[in-house]
């Protein structure tokens, strides 16, 4: 019994074995379908009756109209396709194929640069704001400038040694160790918006591809849907197809269920220049593989030196508009939902800065507020209940301006605009005026007996992100092992000359610190506060503001009102190695997620290691 025959019912059945065997005795037909004679010569005379059947003699043959009702039955059996179980939502690894050769560049396709960044950290960005954890990048051709590009950066290389004479079959393949859930695979040579990240991982259907009007890159995957939109067929040969429904574009959900399905089909391969697409189309005439179809997207696939230009000088700048649009139109409805607000009501919103969080000027009703939205993951190291309880008690203070909305669940925070804002920079913050307006507030923040959730302990935060560095797979600076030793001995040296416990900011970069069109000075951003000795955030805002010998001097006469003696000289220096340690942990930590801070983490360890021996040869010699 074949499988078309299998999916049909008795009453079907008969009418394909006969069309496909020609009419044999009753006693057969019963043996082979398995049912009685009796129910044989039943089915027979009804279908008969029906003209399904047409009858010379003794013998039976399938009728036109038999022919047209058995051909309907098998068309609709081929549009249903069987489900893959299990969960569409949480998908948090990305597979990025990056192994072909294009003799039309010097340096692989994902490398190529775009707005000043190559093309697979755009991809990489769009991933990680969409809640990507781990990364594995397939690469082959030029694997070397991969390899420096994501030196330290907590991306997964897996090499596809035979990228020369393989498709992209081989290079999904290669990654097979790794792809052990749920994952989204994407291609390095195309630069896409990134709604349609959003758009794919947001889809209930477990396994899809991504869909998209044509692009005109001359070498387009034409795709044809059926009835349910379902992929049917996929080709570069336009006259392959009944319909052409969409472009295919490089970005696809797949399950573990049918990943599995694809390496078992693999395993049979004869083909070493199969692509993945094709292996998905030929497992979709038994599953469903839906096709998501992104209206309106701005796209393309970087393929030549055309493609290339065109991406670059009219593509890109469009997308950059619709991203700020996009991200304005977000601040608008989450404004309205946090605020119950109507659209109308909402006057103005414009984009802000933020290192990690996103922020917005927004205008309600002639009143100017900052909304912030965090950033991605934002949630694995920050306390947003105790940055919601502190932060109040910060703002009862006068320290931080009044807050009208805080989501503890979301991170979503609304504050009073500080109207004629000037935020201070590195260059401002060591000016004499404003030394005396940022001691003034910490000495207020310091002194005062308000109570605040948690403490911050430096060694706790270290491991924390130590942790998300080693799950994720992030290396170390070299030489990082020594520096790391240090530290935790320093903990020792901290608790021999007695730690202050005090409430704490623990974040004094100067961008922190706000004046408004009077001069009153605010300080902002209180994700990290809690406990901590005092001297913490004054070393903290030395070092973030590069203070000089003479201006830290200076600024240590206001804030202590006496010359430092000597404990507390150790205690800042201590704590500056501290904070260096830490914050390169940090950028660690964001980059395995895919973030990319430059030489950021790495100069705060080589820095590190200077303070170090200058600690070592003042304080540590007391000891020999």
């Amino acid at each position: 019994m074949n499988g078309g025959e299998k999916a049909l019912n008795k009453y079907d059945r008969m009418l394909y074995i006969i069309n496909q065997q020609g009419m044999q005795s009753q006693r057969k037909l019963a043996d082979s379908m398995g049912i009685s004679l009796g129910q044989v010569n039943y089915l027979l005379k009804e279908m008969a009756d029906k003209g399904l059947l047409e009858k010379t003699g003794k013998i039976y043959r399938v009728s036109d109209t038999g022919k047209k009702h058995l051909e309907e039955k098998i068309r609709i059996q081929q549009t249903e396709k069987i489900d893959f179980s299990g969960n569409a939502n949480g998908v948090k690894l990305a597979v990025i194929l990056a192994a072909g050769h294009n003799p039309a560049f010097d340096k692989p396709e994902g490398l190529l640069e775009i707005g000043g960044m190559p093309l697979i950290e755009h991809m990489i960005q769009a991933l990680h704001n969409q809640g990507i954890e781990k990364i594995v990048v397939v690469v082959g051709d030029r694997k070397e400038q991969y390899e420096t590009y994501f030196d330290h950066r907590g991306i997964i290389l897996v090499e596809n040694n035979r990228y020369k004479w393989s498709g992209t079959m081989a290079s999904l393949f290669a990654a097979e160790a790794y792809l052990t859930e749920d994952f989204l695979l994407v291609e390095s040579n195309q630069i896409l918006e990134e709604v349609a990240i959003e758009k794919i991982l947001k889809s209930e259907e477990q396994n899809c591809m991504l869909l998209a009007g044509p692009s005109d890159s001359m070498d387009e995957a034409y795709v044809e849907l059926d009835e349910n939109g379902s992929i049917f067929r996929i080709s570069k040969d336009i006259k392959q197809l009944n319909r052409i429904d969409a472009e295919l574009i490089g970005v696809s959900k797949i399950s573990g269920e049918l990943f599995e399905k694809m390496v078992q089909y693999y395993g049979k391969n004869e083909n070493p220049y199969l692509n993945y697409e094709y292996a998905i189309e030929s497992i979709g005439r038994i599953y469903r593989i839906a096709g998501i179809l992104v209206d309106d997207l701005i796209w393309s696939v970087i393929e030549n030196e055309t493609l290339y230009q065109k991406a670059s000088s009219i593509l890109f700048p469009k997308m950059k508009k619709r991203a700020v649009l996009r991200k304005e139109n977000k601040a608008r409805e989450t404004l309205q939902e946090c605020m119950h607000l109507k659209e109308e009501e909402i006057e103005q919103v414009s984009i802000g800065g933020g290192m990690t969080n996103q922020n917005f000027f927004v205008r309600v009703k002639g009143r100017d507020y900052i909304l912030r939205i965090p950033g991605a993951c934002t949630e694995v190291f920050i306390d947003r209940c105790a940055e919601q309880y502190n932060s109040r008690i910060a703002s009862g203070l006068g320290l931080n301006p009044p807050i009208l909305y805080f989501d503890p669940v979301k991170g979503v925070k609304v504050t009073e605009y500080i109207t004629g804002a000037r935020t201070l920079n590195p260059g401002s913050a060591r000016l004499e005026a404003y030394m005396r307006k940022t001691t003034a507030i910490l000495k207020k923040l310091h002194n005062s007996e308000v109570k605040l959730q948690g403490d911050f302990n430096v060694w706790e935060e270290y491991d924390k992100y130590k942790r998300e560095i080693l799950k994720n797979g992030g290396r170390f600076y070299k030489g990082f092992e020594e520096l790391e030793s240090f530290f935790y001995h320093l903990k020792s040296d901290l608790n021999q000359i007695k730690a202050d416990r005090r409430p704490c900011h623990n974040d004094l970069v100067a961008e922190n610190f706000v004046s408004d069109e009077k001069g009153r000075m605010y300080l902002i951003d209180w994700e990290y506060a809690g406990y901590n000795d005092p001297l913490w955030d004054v070393a903290a805002h030395l070092l973030e503001c590069e203070f000089s010998k003479e201006e830290e001097e200076l600024y240590l006469q206001y804030y202590l009102e006496k010359e430092p003696g000597r404990l507390e000289k150790q205690k800042l220096l201590m704590f500056q190695i501290c904070q260096d340690v830490l914050w390169s942990a940090w950028t660690i930590a964001k980059e395995t997620k895919g973030e990319d801070f430059g030489a950021y983490g790495e100069g705060r360890f080589l820095r590190a290691l200077i303070m170090k021996k200058e600690y070592e040869a003042e304080y540590e010699k007391e000891k020999i």
